[in-house]
């Protein structure tokens, strides 16, 4: 796809968009029910730094920042605007941006094209006036935007994700706002975040090719209901899928979700099987289900694997089976073990162990162990990446025993006892991570963990100096997000591109 200088001039315009330097709020209000408190309260407490301006002409102040009745009324220079009050009042503030010299909107108010009729006439009337101003609008009918790296947080949500660089395109407001605050949760770094909402200017085609040429986003979400410039996005994605990884949930794939979509945000849902087709021939990893989203962002934080070759490291026999079937349906392939990896391994493990892939580790509880088994698979010209069952979290076995044998038999396992078993474990735990860190950096393939500890733990885990771990709660998540980075980069090769 070649740029045109219409695009270039985009990608400055959502520069601008997505690093103001001053924010206003037009419906502000300390009525926490209300969108204008949701956004002054997310602005607040993501401590943006320019100036934020509330309006609001029946309050001084509005959460303690001092509140204007209008737009003109501000004292300085406004380069973004967010909107929330009713309908008929929207064109109104258009106005004041105009007269203002605001740059760009985000039009939260909804009972526009999404309602059909008369709502599709205001829509149209509401781009004429931005377009006729000057400026880029988000929406109407959205739930925000975030970017992290300028403090920008402003959605329904109050949602806070890390710094990081993770970008999501959402035409749903809420399932985006969702997914931002499971990256939350998760630990899972965010960068930039569009609720599209109607899309009545900025559409999710003008963001995936904004975000295709962000060198701050190393992988791209999305979310869609339909695409109304079919050829146009294709051509966006194949673009960012050469530069980055796309995850793309696409709803709508049955008459009943097609139905849902319409009448959600006015969206257009086509063929789902050739919108399938599109988006495999333009290199996009496609997931079924919205926490795919957040479990294929661990790609961010792994190098990627380069073939389909797969060890699995396990504590136990049961999981390697589970995860051998998993990896067959994915087509992910379990080699053989090298006859060197199998003389290596004799000389550290019981003598009854299985002599195959999967390597069941036979319920053998230690670190030093297991930085030594994995670092003879990893090392491996055999495999491309490993996956661990069981090693991470295996440590609250002993936690957990000490802790129960110190509730039934205090006067054996008294609590001083407990505490010094305790801080072993830990320090079990955290060996295991730096190893696991440390290999994965060293060999330059993916090492992604299953934990057995039914303690809460994250997605991403940050070890400093910029090591992360990927842990997941079962293995077919494991199996999902690894066979989406082989296809990913079968794909890169498939159309001569170099391999991440």
């Amino acid at each position: 796809m070649n740029l045109s200088p219409a695009d270039f001039d985009l990608f400055k315009q959502l520069d601008e968009l997505c690093y103001p330097e001053s924010v206003a709020v037009v419906g502000a209000s300390e009525n926490l029910l209300k969108w204008g408190s949701f956004l002054m309260v997310s602005l607040l407490a993501g401590d943006f730094k320019g100036p934020i301006y509330p309006i609001n002409p029946k309050a001084k102040s509005v959460l303690g920042v001092k509140a204007y009745p209008s737009l003109l009324e501000c004292p300085g220079s406004i380069d973004l605007v967010f909107i929330t009050v009713p309908q008929p009042l929207v064109l109104d503030v258009i106005r004041e941006c105009e007269e203002k010299k605001v740059k760009s909107v985000v039009v939260i108010t909804s009972g526009y094209s999404e309602v059909g009729g008369e709502g599709s006439k205001f829509e149209e009337e509401l781009v004429a006036a931005v377009k006729k101003a000057g400026m880029r609008m988000i929406g109407p009918n959205t739930m925000g935007m975030i970017s992290t790296h300028q403090n920008l947080f402003c959605t329904g949500s109050n949602a806070l994700p890390p710094k990081g660089g993770i970008s999501m395109i959402s035409q749903s407001g809420n399932l985006g706002a969702q997914v931002v605050m499971w990256a939350e949760e998760q630990n899972v770094g965010i960068n930039k975040f569009f609720g599209t909402g109607n899309e009545g200017d900025v559409s999710c085609t003008d963001l995936m090719l904004y975000l295709a040429n962000d060198e701050s986003t190393n992988a791209i979400l999305a979310y869609l209901e339909g695409v109304d410039e079919g050829q146009r996005f294709l051509q966006a994605a194949r673009m960012a899928a050469e530069r980055k990884p796309v995850i793309l949930l696409k709803s709508g794939r049955t008459d009943a979700g097609a139905k849902a979509a319409a009448s959600h945000t006015g969206a257009l849902s086509g063929s789902f099987e050739i919108f399938k087709g599109a988006m495999r021939q333009a290199g996009v990893i496609l997931v079924p289900q919205p926490m795919d989203l957040i479990d294929g962002a661990a790609c961010n934080y792994l190098p990627m694997p380069k073939g389909h070759n797969v060890c699995v490291v396990t504590l136990g026999g049961g999981w390697g089976v589970v995860a051998s079937d998993l990896c067959n349906e994915y087509g992910l392939k379990l080699p053989d073990l090298p006859p060197d990896a199998i003389a290596q391994l004799d000389t550290i493990l019981p003598s009854f162990w299985s002599r195959q892939n999967p390597v069941d580790l036979v319920g053998q509880i230690d670190p030093a162990l297991y930085a030594k088994a994995l670092e003879i698979v990893v090392a491996s010209e055999q495999f491309d990446a490993v996956i661990t069952l069981g090693l991470i979290g295996s440590s609250s076995l002993v936690s957990d025993t000490v802790s129960n044998a110190h509730r039934v038999a205090p006067e054996s396992i008294n609590e001083q006892m407990m505490m010094q078993m305790k801080a072993i474990s830990d320090g079990f735990e955290e060996s295991i991570h730096k190893d696991i860190a440390r290999l994965t950096r060293q060999y330059g393939k993916p090492i992604i963990n299953v934990s057995l500890d039914k303690r809460p733990h994250k997605l991403i885990s940050n070890l400093g100096n910029g090591d992360y771990l990927v842990i997941f709660n079962t293995p077919e998540k494991v199996v999902r997000v690894l066979a989406g980075m082989v296809y990913y980069q079968k794909w890169r090769k498939s159309v001569g591109l170099p391999m991440m």
